[in-house]
């Protein structure tokens, strides 16, 4: 019983904590794609967003990068986190793109 109690909060909280690090990585993208920012400032936002949601409660690593197309430019963001009772995982890999604002 106790091992279906303690499975089920480490399903929970794995999803718990997918959802903040998909969300805090799509306001970074968006973030980084400001006209009066870039890259660093999203990442920066991310880590901050993901630091107030969930602590220290596991390992995560943000890269950003930009890409263009024709003449649209775009911001990515990936974000993988690893969850501290697993060693050496990467269990939890998300990503964002937004484009870039247009400076007139």
């Amino acid at each position: 019983m106790l091992a279906i109690f303690v499975a089920t909060v480490s399903i929970s909280f794995a999803s718990y904590a997918r959802t903040v690090l998909l969300d805090a990585t799509i306001e970074g993208a968006r973030f980084a794609a400001l006209a009066d920012q870039d890259i660093s400032a999203g990442v920066a936002r991310t880590r901050q967003l993901v630091g107030q949601s969930l602590g220290g409660a596991f390992i995560f690593d943000v890269r950003g990068s930009t890409s263009q197309i024709g003449s649209l430019r775009s911001v990515r963001l990936v974000s993988t986190a690893a969850f501290s009772f697993v060693p050496n995982s990467k269990l939890l890999s998300v990503s964002s793109v937004a484009t870039r604002e247009v400076e007139y």
